[in-house]
């Protein structure tokens, strides 16, 4: 292999990938630029007056960086940046512009008969690249999505655990200490915010005497319905005392019947 033929391997493999770059930003401009010349064409006003003339000033450079590239002795000495700055233009301006159009035709012509490299087919595969650099991107941003999902899941599962066993903890404490609760219940029910709403409930009735009386049983009194249930369950009836009196009258009834 002789030195030209390294050198033409070289500036061809500098080519490809310059061409190939300069197809997908001029595409990307040429969307911009399309969507700008729609704004220029709905604008009415000032800013669209401005918006259009600076498209048509914009256009008349690319028109005159694309001229040489129409004129086939340029080929003869183009390098390959030079190639690719044609290219991105024509690229950029071909769908709004037919002198765009026919450098972009030249453009192609020359590239495939002097270095043997099909510009359609660069397109092609920097399309499907893309394809596959956003498919690649958007499996990675799912993953990433899904990875966070299942980590608050695993979060929200550990939290719910912890609460569970939160709640059994307090509940076999609580049945440990039933003396001491019951105790807390007897003084809730010996409060005084408890005897203050009683006295409000019992405003109404007419006879004082007996709500006075009412009242001042429960303050001397204080004790929890329940203790007081559990005392009468407690305790067997009880049988009375006989007075002193009735005691004597029946020992004189005994007397007498000797």
């Amino acid at each position: 292999m002789s030195e030209s033929d390294g050198l033409d391997e070289v500036v061809e493999t500098m080519l490809r990938t310059g061409l190939t770059a300069a197809g997908r930003i001029g595409e990307e401009l040429a969307r911009a630029r399309e969507k700008s010349a729609r704004d220029a064409a709905a604008a009415e006003d000032q800013k669209g007056r401005e918006l259009r003339a600076r498209l048509e000033g914009e256009r008349a450079a690319a028109r005159a960086q694309l001229a040489p590239a129409l004129d086939a002795r340029w080929w003869d000495n183009a390098k390959a940046e030079d190639i690719v700055r044609v290219h991105q233009t024509a690229t950029a301006w071909k769908g709004q512009d037919p002198m765009a159009q026919s450098a972009a035709d030249a453009i192609r012509a020359q590239v495939q008969q002097r270095y043997g490299i099909d510009v359609d087919a660069l397109a092609t595969g920097a399309a499907t690249l893309n394809e596959a650099a956003r498919a690649t991107s958007q499996a990675q941003e799912e993953q990433t999505r899904a990875t966070d999902e299942n980590a608050k899941a695993a979060e929200l599962l550990a939290e719910a655990e912890r609460s569970d066993k939160d709640r059994h903890h307090n509940v076999e404490a609580d049945n440990a200490r039933p003396e001491q609760l019951t105790a807390q219940a007897g003084a809730a029910y010996d409060a005084a915010e408890r005897r203050e709403a009683l006295a409000r409930d019992l405003e109404h009735v007419a006879d004082r005497e007996a709500v006075q009386a009412r009242l001042g049983a429960d303050r001397d009194q204080a004790t929890p319905p329940r203790a007081a249930v559990a005392s009468k369950h407690g305790k067997g009836p009880q049988a009375r005392k006989m007075s002193g009196k009735f005691e004597s009258a029946k020992q004189a009834q005994k007397g007498l019947s000797r």
